[in-house]
């Protein structure tokens, strides 16, 4: 499967809720800091993720395209599919949501592409 971009999905954090409680899933807030971009990998859950505030991009691993995203941009990337965020100058942050609530140290656990 491949991930699914809505720019300018959303104008505030309510709308992002709202969306959140529509689609039955769990919120939390991730801060991703300055990087070098991720190495391909995959998650075990299906994740929404709203971009709140910064930029970066995302590589879609089954059309080999990066996809740039941006504050009001929604991503939803499917359970087991291969993808990377790009580079991050400053800091993006996300609002998560996810299909369970999950431990911190769970909810973003990053799976090599040799584990799919």
């Amino acid at each position: 499967m491949s991930l699914q971009f809505f720019s300018g999905f959303f104008k505030s954090p309510s709308e992002v809720l709202d969306d959140v409680k529509s689609n039955k899933t769990w919120p939390t807030t991730f801060v991703s800091g300055p990087s070098e971009g991720l190495p391909v990998h995959w998650h075990s859950d299906e994740v929404h993720a709203y971009i709140m505030e910064g930029e970066t991009d995302f590589f879609d691993e089954t059309t080999g395209k990066r996809t740039p995203v941006t504050a009001g941009d929604k991503i939803i990337v499917p359970a087991r599919t291969l993808h990377a965020e790009g580079v991050v100058k400053d800091r993006v942050v996300y609002i998560l949501a996810l299909p369970q609530p999950l431990a911190a140290d769970k909810f973003l656990a990053m799976h090599e592409p040799d584990t799919l």
